[in-house]
């Protein structure tokens, strides 16, 4: 085959590529963009938060953000609810801690008070594993039962009894 022929097949080819790219594009600009339909209180995608088809709750006061983000990370419909007042109880947090250990115990480890009453640390019950998956499952269990959220929202409030970072554990 001689240059000129070859040429001729490179330029024909390059065409044919041209013309099959902006057909591509063509066929595809009407379609529908993925991220057209995403709801404005859609969290970052880093967890899974719950599917909801109800839009979050009107928060109001100097913290509003703070409990739309909480909100919006959310993974249980219980966590939901304890938090749609802006107000995270006692009870409340007990109910997310109790979830939390029984997520926690799949695994071997166990929540308990810090001697003194101020905060809690993950122990050890059952099994062995290093560190870092130690405080992975913390991460996921805490996450997942709707614990650290609710317990962040809960130590940022000031005149509320849940303010407290202590727990009382059954």
């Amino acid at each position: 085959m001689s240059a000129a022929a070859r040429r001729r097949v490179c330029t024909v080819t390059a065409c044919l590529l041209t013309a099959l790219a902006l057909g591509g594009l063509v066929w595809v600009a009407p379609l529908p963009e993925p991220w057209r339909d995403v709801p404005s209180d859609a969290a970052d995608g880093t967890s899974r938060p719950l599917p909801s088809g109800s839009r979050h709750p009107a928060f109001t006061g100097p913290r509003k953000y703070e409990l739309l983000d909480a909100w919006n990370n959310m993974h249980t419909e219980s966590g939901r609810k304890a938090l749609e007042d802006g107000m995270v109880t006692d009870g409340e947090l007990s109910e997310a801690h109790t979830v939390y250990n029984e997520c926690l115990s799949v695994y071997g480890l166990q929540s308990r008070p810090v001697d003194g009453g101020e905060g809690e640390t993950v122990v050890t019950v059952r099994g062995s594993m290093d560190e870092r998956e130690r405080d992975g499952v913390i991460r996921q269990c805490g996450a997942e039962s709707d614990y650290t959220t609710l317990r962040g929202v809960a130590s940022q409030g000031d005149s509320h009894p849940s303010s407290r970072v202590e727990m009382r554990h059954p």
